[in-house]
């Protein structure tokens, strides 16, 4: 790919030139970038794919080879049973051991393509490579595998988008660099993390790819609008983030076709992107009820008849008068608009246009999630974006952006620049309203820090010497001998300061790209690599090594050996995934979050006085609650903490309407004075709430009653309808019997 690249940039610089010209320099540099630059941009890309890949292999070399998080044992869990089972079970699993009683049925309630992808992975590995790797190690390694096929690509659009054949080989290996490090990205493809977006990041890059190569071939190739169709189904099939590309591609046509810029190449291409792609989506079971009708898929249609509507229009411009196709040209866009209007709202009348779902409105409206859906905003990456995060998640490129803008709209406005102004500006407005979109946010970055850095170079390197015209006077030649070596010496001078000027930009390119690595590095090594089921102590033991906190999975295998096999396990749905993987026992609640209405019941247990609690969980059959409690060592994500959003779930669903005996869970009674408490100065609600007592109870054995989490001192509690049955060596996670319930 490199080197067709490099031989295409030659033949636009170069071959003309040197048949015009035949200067010695000209031949020295066309042998120069055959024999050089080619070999050294190869070698540069192994390098890169090298740095990506063992820059994730942290969390591996300083834990082990574990999965991270939560929603990742889902994802492995998936993985194994369809490792197991095969294709035909795994698309008819209905899985009874996860939202007790509701049971989950899978093929409509998972992205699926991860798991392919790694059974992929695995039989290539071991039939292929001679490799025998497990599941798990397969699916530990997606992350590093993937980010490495995502550089390559990532290459590709770096060398489209700039048109420069001078830079264009630079602008590619830059744009690799910066997508192959960058934390945004690296948050999400470490070993371990073993999520959808692990993949789907990668085959997005080569969406982009496959579709700039569709819009700038010479002539129509519907291959690569076929291929750029099937990647994004591929996509859809794993990521529900496939939507952003449902929107962006379209409004990238939508922008070609205003400006006057979309080639005959990008209709082509939109037209049977937009045909296959859509009707790909109709081959996805959780996402096949809403092809037609959802509004994510409305812009791409419109834009779709929009193409359409614009070369008929140039047929009709070839053959009516001026006059003529002008007044028709205004009575259609007129029509156009009084038929739109009619019809829309009727349409969401009859429902055949559905509505958005909770999350895309938060997009829209930042404050929806907040207002009128509590359990989108309890998850920290939902959140809006401070700024801070921002340049923590892009290092210094963020500062390109502007100027990446500035060259692709006013400067250089072509097919490829239109995509990666409407990508970086879509991208940067679902960055700030979803901490969560930096992730998508993290190429268009690198393509702006790549292209502006390259442009800036090409604009140094092009600046004019100050050269003096030498002039000559047959009356006076000794005076034009002294003019003549003035201009030589201005344009030596000229030539020095063009030196030093290139010499200084390449040393302030060089420092800010070894500050970025550093960065990136850093944020790969301390921040991104620490898998959240296994926790580092902030003392370090008698050796001088560091302390591993691993009461997660004590716990969990407490509940695997000790406790009934049809035992049913309640907490809140963070957990839900490495209790029912891990633990191997059924939950109520996961991260699927399919029903507000049975996780707000869980809330309400937590809630609730302790007799009320008790009540809830005898009529959902639970037999142990789990809880976090971080006083004890200090552990600052513990259920206290996150108390507040059980709360609002809850109280949101007004459970005193069905169930008469839950008294009515108002947020403000949970205050003390408008402030959040723990301690003797809590509201009474707090104080009797189950949470607090479970979280409490004999939990001052070892030492004060002080909990070092909330720096909080703490009234011991005691239970009746709940005992405790284990507690992990730090105390993190805590098992609570609920009496009289059958499977102990």
């Amino acid at each position: 790919m490199i080197s067709s690249h490099i031989n295409e940039g030659e033949r636009r610089e170069t071959k003309g030139q040197i048949k015009r010209t035949k200067k010695p320099w000209m031949t020295v540099r066309h042998s120069l970038e055959q024999y050089a630059l080619r070999p050294l941009a190869l070698i540069g890309m192994i390098f890169i794919g090298a740095l990506a890949f063992f820059c994730r292999l942290m969390s591996v070399i300083r834990y082990e080879t574990v999965i991270h998080e939560f929603d990742p044992y889902f994802q492995y869990k998936s993985t194994l049973y369809l490792n197991e089972k095969g294709t035909t079970a795994f698309q008819g699993w209905l899985d009874t051991d996860t939202w007790y009683p509701l049971s989950r049925s899978m093929p409509i309630s998972l992205y699926p393509g991860l798991m392919y992808t790694a059974e992929a992975f695995l039989r290539l590995c071991r039939a292929i490579v001679y490799t025998p790797i497990s599941v798990l190690q397969a699916s530990v390694f997606m992350g590093p595998v993937m980010s490495v096929v995502g550089s390559i690509f990532s290459f590709d659009i770096g060398y489209i988008i700039d048109e420069s054949p001078s830079t264009q080989v630079m602008t590619g290996l830059l744009t690799a660099l910066f997508f192959s490090i960058i934390p945004g990205f690296i948050q999400r493809s470490v070993a371990g993390s073993y999520d959808n977006e692990s993949s789907s990041i990668t085959a997005m890059m080569v969406i982009f790819d496959i579709w700039l190569r569709a819009c700038t071939a010479k002539q129509g190739n519907i291959v690569l609008s076929f291929l750029a169709a099937l990647a994004y189904f591929y996509m859809a099939v794993s990521w529900g983030g496939y939507v952003f590309l449902t929107v962006l591609i379209p409004l990238h046509v939508f922008l070609g076709v205003l400006s006057g810029i979309a080639t005959p190449q990008t209709l082509l291409a939109f037209k049977v992107w937009q045909t296959i792609g859509l009707l790909s989506i109709g081959l996805i079971w959780r996402e096949y009820s809403g092809t037609f009708s959802s509004p994510v898929y409305l812009p791409g249609i419109g834009v779709f008849f929009l193409v359409i509507l614009s070369e008929y229009r140039q047929v009709l411009k070839s053959k009516l008068p001026a006059d003529t196709y002008s007044a028709l040209k205004k009575q259609v866009a007129v029509y156009l608009c009084i038929l739109g209007a009619l019809i829309t709202p009727l349409l969401i009348r009859m429902g055949l246009i559905g509505k958005l779902s909770g999350r895309l409105l938060s997009f829209i409206n930042p404050t929806y999630a907040k207002r009128f859906n509590p359990i989108v905003a309890s998850v920290a990456e939902h959140q809006p974006t401070v700024w801070s995060s921002f340049y923590f998640n892009t290092g210094f490129l963020i500062v390109t952006v502007p100027v990446a803008l500035y060259f692709c709209i006013l400067v250089n406005r072509t097919v490829p620049t239109l995509f990666l102004a409407a990508y970086i500006a879509t991208t940067i407005w679902f960055s700030a309203v979803m901490a969560r979109m930096i992730l998508i946010s993290s190429p268009a970055v690198s393509v702006c820090a790549a292209y502006t850095i390259s442009k800036a170079f090409e604009t140094i390197v092009n600046m004019p010497g100050k050269q003096r015209l030498r002039r000559s006077s047959s009356q006076d030649r000794s005076k034009a001998r002294d003019k003549d070596v003035e201009s030589k010496w201005g344009s030596h001078s000229g030539a020095v300061k063009k030196f030093v000027s290139v010499t200084v930009a390449i040393l302030l390119t060089l420092m800010f790209i070894v500050a970025f690595i550093k960065h990136s590095l850093f944020c790969a090594k301390e921040v991104y690599s620490s898998p959240s089921i296994v926790l580092i102590s902030s003392q370090r033991r008698e050796n001088g090594k560091a302390a591993y906190i691993d009461d997660f999975r004590e716990a969990y295998a407490w509940l695997e050996h000790n406790t009934h096999p049809t035992a049913k396990v309640a907490s809140w749905w963070d957990y839900g995934y490495q209790i029912n993987q891990i633990g191997n026992k059924t939950t109520l609640a996961d991260g699927l979050t399919r029903s507000t209405y049975w996780i707000g019941l869980i809330g309400a247990a937590l809630a609730s006085d302790e007799a009320t609690a008790w009540r809830i969980c005898r009529e959902l059959n639970i037999d142990y609650m789990l809880i976090l409690y971080g006083g004890m060592s200090g552990y600052s994500g513990d259920d206290l903490n996150k108390f507040i959003w059980p709360i609002r779930i809850s109280g949101n669903r007004h459970f005193e309407e069905t169930y008469p005996w839950i008294a009515p869970i108002h947020e403000h009674n949970y205050y003390a004075n408008g402030e959040y408490r723990t301690d003797h100065a809590a509201s009474s609600t707090m104080l009797k709430s189950l949470l607090l007592k479970l979280s409490y109870h004999n939990a001052h054995q070892l030492g004060m009653p002080i909990d070092r989490a909330r720096n909080a001192q703490f009234t011991p509690s005691t239970l009746q309808h709940f005992e405790e049955v284990f507690s992990s060596q730090h105390f993190i996670v805590r098992i609570y019997k609920v009496k009289d319930s059958l499977n102990f």
